[in-house]
């Protein structure tokens, strides 16, 4: 029997594919401010971004849709282990042996998976404030001349701090489970 059923398969990876499609786009795109001319790429690649970035806070909405109705590997309460008390104390006594993972190495994803579950909800939950700022941008920003409120220039700040976050967690993710991977915790397989 596989760890993930075939939904969480299939939404992490629409998630690791729009995501690292839109880190990517960050990086050369310029979005529209008052005042400026851009290049014809960079209004494509703005354009790109927003469609994307449509996709990718549906596939996390519906993540977390299915998070609340599964009881699986990806349900809220492994995703969210400090909502419940039984998962407060797992994180916990997790929480307390992080000193050994240096001397020892890291515990089996069998073993004990309270703080990881822990680390995979925040970024669930990153990528969903993400996906929220990021509408919110779409929807209050003027098409041609990029002006946009205070307010929505406040939610453009929290958008591009939110998207640093993601970035590190993302290279710290994939990190892992090639840490995982080289001390033969096939954690890879579990979920592609």
């Amino acid at each position: 029997m596989s760890y993930y059923d075939t939904p969480t398969k299939l939404l992490h990876k629409g998630m690791a594919l729009t995501i690292t499609v839109q880190i990517g786009l960050s990086l050369f795109m310029a979005h529209p401010k008052p005042g400026t001319i851009r290049t014809s790429l960079e209004l494509q690649l703005f354009e790109v971004h927003e469609w994307v970035g449509i996709a990718a806070a549906l596939i996390v909405m519906a993540h977390v849709a299915y998070s609340l109705i599964s009881t699986g590997n990806a349900s809220w309460r492994t995703l969210f282990p400090w909502l419940t008390a039984n998962g407060r104390a797992r994180l916990g006594e997790e929480l307390s042996q992080l000193g050994s993972w240096f001397s020892k190495g890291l515990p089996h994803p069998d073993d004990s998976h309270a703080l990881a579950s822990t680390i995979h909800g925040l970024g669930l939950l990153a990528v969903l404030l993400q996906g929220l700022t990021g509408g919110c941008i779409f929807l209050g920003m003027e098409e041609g001349t990029g002006a946009v409120s205070e307010a929505i220039h406040v939610v453009m700040e929290l958008h591009e701090v939110t998207g640093m976050f993601i970035i590190a967690y993302l290279v710290l993710h994939v990190a892992a489970a090639i840490w995982h991977q080289k001390l033969g915790h096939d954690v890879i397989s579990r979920i592609k």
